[in-house]
């Protein structure tokens, strides 16, 4: 991506322009740049879009693509809901829209017939591959080289490994109560990369990233590439998004560095800046909120000072509760906000014997509920308790061999997800009831009529009216810890509510 390119506007037709509509000043400067390739009346190459919550980001990269005059563009997606949202929006023929997996995809069927790994066979070819490179190992070790080679594929084809080694420590895939050292199953895991190069009739999502990179497959396909969500993607994602731009091509990259909350997965939060450098690109900015009332976004400000209320604006409302009140006040619609899942189970609960529907967002975060559940191995309710306090013991002790950044992430997952099952049991006779409950509430439906329980990462790129803010359970801090707080704060649209009474 870092390439100094240049477009041949003279080849190329620019589109008509949509019809007639009232634009910010912001959004005509982002559109000036992809008809004419000015900013401020001087050429440049690549864009920077650092574009703050709510301010009409997709609305103005979809009418921007169309206005460009190149014949070939990609949008980039993060993930295949946001894809669904501007494949939906986009008018011109001469846009794709792809999420960067898909992108990788096209490139390896360009080498091999294959097809992908569907939902009911997940995790087969992470298997198999760990067989190859550990034969006759443990099962145990076998999951672990499974997690850790699928993971490595994901954040770094190139892995050396010590490369390997790191990513373990920081992801908590180290062996326990085995034979194998942390560096046979790092090297098990390099084998098993090496072994994902040969040619198969079924990928999986981490070969999407990662054969593309590892192979030298990616191709420039694309005029311009418009990369969506950026501050989301991993470097590897984006060393694909750049590699599918012609010679001569331009890119624009557009995202939000305070809405930057998965460093724990992998994301290259730094991208926008690393990318600006690296493109020598210029940046404008959108930072005109037409979602927030006055006061929320007087209230982001204090985190993100360049974040700015529309003109005439409502004035929304910022107000305080205990728990009990938001109990009697929260109605279907509403959201309720955590930075843990535990809490969001209780209050699901709450509500659901107030006769109040609710649920709580994240399916996949069900998924791991119930495989804990079943890796307690209590045969009664009442046996689920004492294996669990057993289960948490263990694991964190496991968790002291990590660096310290990784033995907090893991105890907190840990601790997280055992609050989930002594939360779930309450009034649970049986183990299969307690089952059923987990697929009760857990959801990534956002369109019921229900009171939506999430947590901010989950809640990312929604909105409701009425937002309450469980206070308790966010982090004072700078980094991380205050980007969580502006992107759960700027989640409200009119009625942001801080409720005491939960704790971290």
């Amino acid at each position: 991506m870092t390439n100094k390119v240049r477009v041949n506007f003279a080849e190329a037709t620019p589109p008509t322009p949509s019809s007639a509509r009232t634009w910010s000043p912001q959004q005509e400067a982002i559109f000036t740049w992809f008809e004419t390739r000015k900013v401020d009346g001087a050429d440049v190459q690549h864009l920077v879009v650092r574009a703050r919550a709510g301010t009409g980001k997709t609305t103005t990269i979809v009418e921007a693509a169309s206005r460009a005059p190149e014949r070939q563009i990609l949008l980039a997606a993060f993930n295949r809901e946001i894809a669904r949202e501007l494949q939906a929006r986009v008018r011109s023929s001469r846009v794709e829209v792809k999420t960067l997996h898909a992108l990788g995809l096209k490139f390896i069927r360009r080498n091999w017939r294959c097809e992908v790994e569907d939902g009911d066979h997940r995790g087969e070819r992470a298997e198999h591959l760990a067989r190859l490179a550990a034969p006759g190992a443990p099962q145990q070790v076998l999951r672990l080289v499974a997690a850790l080679h699928t993971k490595v594929r994901e954040l770094a084809p190139r892995a050396t490994l010590e490369d390997v080694v790191e990513i373990a420590c920081r992801f908590d895939y180290v062996p326990d109560e085995c034979d194998w050292s942390l560096q046979e199953v790092a090297g098990a895991a390099l084998k098993a990369m090496q072994l994902a190069r040969q040619p198969t009739a079924v990928v999986d999502y981490a070969d999407m990233i990662f054969l593309p990179v590892a192979m030298g497959w990616i191709r420039p396909w694309f005029d311009m590439v418009v990369v969506d969500e950026a501050q989301d993607m991993t470097e590897t994602q984006l060393e694909i998004a750049g590699g599918a731009c012609r010679r001569g091509g331009r890119i624009c990259v557009v995202g939000d560095d305070r809405q930057a909350i998965y460093g724990f997965r992998g994301a290259d939060c730094g991208s926008l800046d690393r990318l600006k450098d690296q493109l020598c690109a210029a940046e404008l900015g959108l930072t005109v909120t037409y979602r927030c009332g006055s006061l929320i976004v007087d209230l982001a400000r204090e985190l993100v000072p360049d974040f700015t209320a529309a003109p005439g604006a409502a004035t929304g409302e910022i107000a305080r509760c205990n728990d009990e009140r938001m109990m009697d006040d929260v109605r279907e619609g509403d959201f309720v906000i955590s930075r843990k899942n535990a809490p969001l189970v209780a209050v699901c609960m709450g509500l659901l014997k107030r006769g109040v529907r609710a649920r709580v967002r994240g399916r996949d975060v069900g998924r791991g509920v119930v495989a804990l559940i079943r890796r307690l191995r209590a045969p009664t309710i009442a046996d689920v308790a004492p294996n669990l306090a057993r289960y948490v013991e263990r694991e964190t002790t496991k968790a002291q061999k990590l660096s310290e950044a990784a033995r907090e992430a893991r105890v907190e997952f840990v601790v997280d997800q055992a609050a989930i099952v002594t939360a779930l049991c309450e009034g649970a006779a049986t183990v299969a009831e307690l089952l059923a409950r987990v697929e009760e509430l857990f959801t990534d439906d956002a369109t019921r009529a229900a009171v939506m329980c999430s947590t901010v990462h989950r809640a990312k790129g929604l909105e409701a009216d009425r937002v309450f803010l469980l206070q308790g359970t966010f982090r004072p801090g700078d980094g991380e810890e205050a980007n969580i707080r502006y992107v759960a704060i700027t989640r409200a649209k009119t009625r942001l509510c801080w409720v005491t009474g939960f704790e971290s």
